[in-house]
């Protein structure tokens, strides 16, 4: 095995990405990783900045590169987008695509990028991140205090569900009523227009009363095809009305012309029972597995949003995108709740594959979190994660 020298810190330079840097990125990004017997790759194809264009309004990509083997070694994410916090409109941003070459790793390389984090981090001068627990190196790196590393505040755990199955209706029948939850009798859906676009803006401003760091959405950009909502068009959201009122929304968002989760090794046992596997998904109500180099077809659900207390039109909602996703012949619908969320309760009675993390803040600057209004719950939008 090869090991590399250590590196001298005047052969890397530590720089913002350019286009021209957009296939080093995509390779860095789609690192193979493995979980559960199966090797995945995370890929932005065709193009990393295109695939950006979802999480950000003002972006920021680094790159460190390696002037010797003219390599890129790592990189990382951390621009902004307008969300609400505290029911007002500020920027907030959000860290991610961490990442550091194999050969590299352990070579103070996040040191060299935690002195550039120091330096842009401003305005705001903290960030919002998510750690999933499959995440170790990321975990390591964040919660062990590196040296240089900025601080991080933990908020809560989250979880990312990729339904397969709406569960046991009688348990969820029983559940709701015992909470007071059965009535949605009155409730008529219908599939969003232009002529509603105001109504969904105003929706969202109206659920910033309850959830925290909900993306400032104009919905005006989406029917007019902004890349801001690569993927998803104005008549994939179904949207909830109760007397004339919208009180519920959601949209089906097939992000895989941007962003595509590709499997490229299957363990020998996983590998023979695939077949049979599939076969019996209608009976385990467990996800397809695609064939080697094939990519895992779902659905992300854009602004799951309703009153955080009205967990049946919350279930309602979910049903209503399961099947219609079931109808575009994909049947699984994938959407992130904060453990503080009424709503996250209902996450036992469905089946799927769950992905728990963590959700905090990043920064050189002294606590965050005492400045947001604890009764607000956190928002996640997990097509943005």
């Amino acid at each position: 095995m090869k090991t590399n020298p250590p590196l001298a810190d005047n052969t890397l330079i530590t720089r913002e990405a350019t286009l021209a840097d957009d296939q080093a990125l995509r390779d860095l990004i789609a690192v193979p990783m493995t979980t559960k017997g199966i090797q995945i790759s995370f890929q932005r194809e065709p193009s990393y900045f295109q695939a950006s264009d979802i999480v950000y309004r003002h972006k920021l990509h680094v790159v460190i590169e390696d002037t010797e083997s003219q390599k890129h070694v790592a990189c990382y994410s951390n621009g902004y987008r307008p969300c609400y916090v505290d029911r007002n409109v500020q920027n907030l941003r959000y860290a991610g695509d961490l990442r550091v070459d194999h050969n590299y790793r352990g070579k103070s390389l996040v040191k060299v990028l935690a002195k550039h984090v120091k330096q842009t981090m401003h305005e705001p001068n903290y960030s919002q991140m998510i750690i999933f627990d499959d995440n170790h190196a990321a975990r390591a790196a964040i919660q062990t205090g590196k040296t240089g590393m900025p601080d991080y505040y933990d908020e809560g755990l989250i979880e990312t569900l990729s339904l397969t199955d709406t569960g046991a209706k009688r348990k969820i029948m029983a559940f709701l009523k015992q909470a007071n939850q059965s009535d949605i009798q009155e409730i008529q859906s219908c599939i969003a227009e232009a002529g509603h676009v105001e109504a969904m803006n105003q929706f969202i401003t109206e659920m910033a009363e309850f959830y925290n760091f909900i993306p400032a959405y104009n919905f005006e950009e989406l029917a007019q095809g902004h890349h801001y909502f690569s993927g998803i068009k104005l008549s994939d959201f179904s949207l909830y009305f109760k007397d004339e009122k919208l009180v519920g929304m959601f949209g089906l968002w097939d992000q895989h012309s941007i962003k595509q989760t590709k499997i490229l090794h299957y363990s020998s046992v996983i590998g023979i029972f695939r077949p049979v596997y599939n076969l019996l998904t209608p009976l385990t109500k467990g996800m397809r597995l695609p064939k080697l180099g094939d990519s895992i077809k779902y659905h992300v659900l854009h602004t799951l949003m309703c009153h955080p207390q009205d967990l049946a039109l919350h279930h309602k909602m979910l049903e209503d995108a399961y099947n219609k996703s079931k109808q575009q012949g994909v049947g699984v619908v994938s959407f992130t709740l904060s453990h503080k969320d009424p709503r996250y309760q209902l996450n036992q009675f469905y089946k799927g594959e769950r992905l728990t993390g963590m959700h905090g803040f990043i920064s050189y600057e002294g606590d965050p979190r005492p400045s947001f209004d604890g009764n607000l719950i956190p928002y996640l939008e997990v097509g943005r994660i």
